[in-house]
């Protein structure tokens, strides 16, 4: 587990040449309608796929390069794959609606009389206190899984990645705590942000209306306005929307920024379950053959044990030394696939079968030169 995903982040992010005018510049890619969402999310997680590979370098020079060919299926993939995590909580606050109606239908009959039945508020009050819980809390285990199903997808290039849900859990469970440091950094981040960006609203909705009164004299009466007037309400009236949409413009990109410092530290995090060494998408990860292993080698001491210390044995009557045979200890369980780095080109016995992770293409060394796969 690896500390300070944020601060690494950050440091990945300041030290590439260029990287605010980058963010700028995907901010404006982001407001395009499907295709900038889909061209963002497979710029930020081809990102975070180099890192999670050890492949360690600045944010990519150019937004549309493609260099491994998956940008925009990666970043098609993401969008589906947040769309299905959502319909949880959707379906819940769904539900949450339906029983409110039955309730106003079941407990609302006093309105004809003239009062107001007690027995709405009290279910309606517990209903939603239930109801509000559960959807804060799908959406927050809808949001780890699109984080580690996302992060899996762009490792393998295929959906189908980004639903395997034991696979998922087993991550999200190998190291659940460096999980919600990235969550509680990304709601802290977010919050500050919220309140600079409703300062910076304010400012400008104040500044507007203040201009408006002194150029008007504060008197909107309609025999008041004459051309003068007019032209002076047009013209700030045109200020303040060009400053609501900069305003507008720069949250964009503050949500951005968090988002790439999330997405970024996704990468940190998946990186320790030793990337480079995954199988096919079905084959058990490293940790879950390490934990497999251990297991298995915990078992013949535990049965030596107790036919040791447990009961009589055959010929300690007659006093001589017994001679106990351990029995040999089976070989950890092997994956049925083996990783494409290891054989040269066409040369992968399991090439037929399930394929291994997709190589990152194009990423950037340490010493800033195309590189492969760490060996």
């Amino acid at each position: 587990m690896q500390v300070g995903y944020f601060k690494t982040a950050w440091s990945d992010v300041k030290n590439s040449k260029g990287w605010f005018g980058k963010i700028l510049l995907l901010s404006l890619v982001a407001l395009i309608p499907v295709f900038g969402a889909i061209a963002v999310a497979g710029y930020l997680y081809g990102w975070a796929r180099d890192i999670a590979w050890g492949i360690h370098g600045p944010m990519p020079k150019r937004l549309f390069g493609n260099e491994d060919g998956k940008l925009y299926s990666r970043g098609f993939f993401v969008l589906v794959i947040g769309f299905v995590f959502a319909l949880l909580p959707w379906a819940i606050e769904l539900v949450w609606g339906l029983v409110m109606g039955f309730s106003s239908l079941t407990f609302g009959h006093g309105y004809s009389y003239g009062y107001l039945n007690g027995g709405t508020f009290v279910f309606g009050g517990f209903m939603t206190l239930i109801f509000t819980a559960l959807t804060i809390a799908a959406t927050f285990v809808a949001l780890l899984f699109q984080w580690v199903g996302s992060m899996r997808m762009s490792i393998y290039g295929r959906l189908s990645a980004g639903f395997q849900f034991n696979k998922m859990w087993a991550m999200i469970r190998h190291d659940f705590g460096g999980l919600m440091r990235i969550f509680g950094m990304c709601i802290l981040l977010s919050a500050i942000i919220s309140v600079i960006i409703s300062i910076v609203f304010f400012f400008v909705v104040a500044i507007t209306v203040f201009i408006g009164i002194a150029a008007t004299g504060g008197n909107m009466r309609a025999d008041h306005l004459d051309g003068t007037v007019i032209g002076w309400i047009i013209a700030f009236g045109g200020i303040a929307i060009v400053g609501m949409l900069l305003a507008s413009y720069v949250s964009v990109v503050a949500c951005l920024f968090v988002g790439t410092l999330v997405t970024r530290s996704l990468g940190y995090w998946t990186r320790q379950f030793d990337v480079p060494a995954w199988r096919g998408q079905d084959d058990p990860m490293p940790f879950e053959l390490q934990a497999a292993a251990a297991r298995q080698t915990q078992q013949p001491y535990q049965a030596a044990g107790s036919q040791g210390y447990g009961g009589s044995q055959p010929g300690s009557q007659y006093g001589q030394p017994i001679y106990q045979q351990t029995p040999p200890q089976s070989a950890p369980p092997r994956a049925s696939h083996v990783h494409a780095g290891a054989y040269p080109h066409g040369a992968n016995p399991s090439a037929n079968e399930t394929a291994a992770p997709s190589e990152p293409t194009g990423g950037m060394s340490d010493t800033g030169g195309e590189s492969g796969i760490p060996r």
